[in-house]
């Protein structure tokens, strides 16, 4: 199963060509770009350079988010119009699962972060099921990252691994509140990388777990600033 994968979602745009798990080529950008400008131009490479077309895909996968509105709204655009015209299934994947498989092998609990800007991240809590990959252990939300190390003191008496570009900004003070409870891993790890995204799809479609693909929408977990502000106009009228 030729499977294609894409996420745009956050400023790292992942693409990614597997065969079945196997992965057969994969471009990740971590660069301050819009991804209307390169997400194509991946796609166009990893196509090339592994001389494969596009009529020979079996499944689109797509990170869904959370992170960057644009961002996903690219990305989801992107693979939906790939699987609607070549007429193949399609998977979501929410970019926060993504991450929190980028580390395998292990039974500790991982907590992925996105940067939800003003001291707030997305955010939720893995750990490995059966198959190998990361299931949701704690929901996915938008928190702030004092009420997120709370949470965590609270509920969790393990060690915790911390993961994602969120670490840069919000490390210290994760692990001033957590201490050695809070673990945290290299740099390397820290970007969905678009062949992990290539796994999780194609473990999810070989389980036929696809999405209807009228029905794959962006995994925002907040409202976007142009609701919010409509909104408190209509409160001012």
């Amino acid at each position: 199963m030729l499977i294609l994968a894409l996420d745009s979602s956050t400023q790292t745009g992942a693409v990614s060509l597997c065969q079945g798990e196997r992965i057969i080529a994969e471009y990740n950008l971590n660069l301050k770009m819009t991804h209307s400008q390169r997400l194509m131009p991946q796609v166009v490479r990893v196509m090339e350079e592994t001389q494969m077309e596009l009529n020979e895909l079996d499944g689109i996968v797509v990170g869904i988010g959370p992170g960057s509105f644009t961002g996903i709204r690219i990305g989801v655009a992107t693979a939906k119009s790939l699987a609607q015209v070549l007429e193949i299934p399609i998977v979501s994947v929410s970019t926060l699962e993504v991450l929190a498989n980028s580390l395998v092998h292990t039974d500790k609990y991982i907590c992925p972060v996105i940067d939800a800007r003003r001291e707030r991240v997305y955010t939720g809590v893995y750990k490995e099921n059966m198959d190998g990959l990361k299931q949701q252990v704690l929901s996915e939300r938008m928190i702030s990252v004092t009420d997120l190390v709370q949470k965590i003191g609270q509920d969790f008496n393990e060690d915790v691994i911390f993961i994602g570009e969120a670490i840069n900004k919000y490390g210290a003070i994760i692990k001033s509140e957590l201490g050695k409870q809070a673990r945290f891993v290299t740099s390397t790890y820290n970007i969905p990388r678009g062949g992990i995204l290539g796994r999780i799809g194609a473990t999810k479609l070989k389980n036929d777990e696809g999405d209807d693909l009228f029905k794959v929408n962006p995994n925002y977990l907040k409202r976007s600033q142009a609701e919010i502000d409509w909104e408190r106009r209509l409160e001012n009228r």
